[in-house]
């Protein structure tokens, strides 16, 4: 373990076998980390009272320049992510209260990229995620980047969540489609990220602004 910035409240607790290198961690009184989970890269790491992270789980971001400004991956009360699960902090994951990333092989992602229809060119679309209170979250779903989901959601297993969802209830995988994609309305819908150093082009989507 080697952070910045480490604190443990009481009866917070950290298994064997974890790899955790990140700029703070921060433990609420009854939290835990399990065994075998990977934490690597500049963020912070915020675990509310009885928050848990199981185990072989694993939670990265890339280096300054790659990335930019500040990112957190927060979990709160009561709420776990169970195991063997991939999350990226490339921007912030914020997990509300008595929330369950549940069973395995769920990822969470805050970037992705649009490629050009022609040639090399490609750009970046970094968003941060946030799922609500009360929500269950079940095997291999997939979570992309400025979602947010609402309080009171089941996700079923193996759905994609390429849209916000607001409204309470039990969501499943939807039909595959086509959707009309046009590279330069893309990349001109998210403001652009001016941060000096940045090694390639990136956008911003903010939560809940649509593809």
């Amino acid at each position: 373990m080697n952070a910045n910035r480490i604190r443990l409240d009481d009866r917070a607790r950290v298994g064997h076998g974890n790899l955790i290198i990140i700029d703070a961690l921060i433990m609420c009184e009854d939290s835990y980390i399990g065994h075998l989970n990977q934490l690597t890269g500049p963020f912070w790491t915020i675990l509310r009272n009885n928050a848990g992270i199981g185990n072989q789980n694993k939670s990265t971001r890339a280096r300054r320049g790659v990335t930019w400004g500040r990112s957190m991956l927060k979990v709160g009360t009561w709420s776990k992510i169970t195991s063997k699960h991939i999350i990226d902090c490339t921007r912030s994951v914020v997990i509300d209260d008595y929330t369950t990333i549940a069973g395995q092989g769920s990822q969470i992602w805050t970037h992705g990229y649009l490629h050009s229809p022609h040639g090399l060119d490609r750009f970046r679309i970094d968003g941060k995620v946030r799922i609500g209170s009360n929500v269950y979250i079940g095997s291999s779903c997939v979570i992309n980047a400025g979602i947010h989901v609402g309080n009171a959601i089941t996700i079923g297993s193996m759905s994609c969540v390429s849209a916000s969802l607001k409204t309470p209830g039990l969501y499943v995988n939807q039909p595959l489609r086509l959707v009309s994609l046009d590279y330069q309305k893309a990349l001109n819908r998210h403001p652009k990220v001016k941060v000096r150093g940045l090694v390639e082009h990136v956008v911003n989507k903010r939560i809940g602004s649509g593809q």
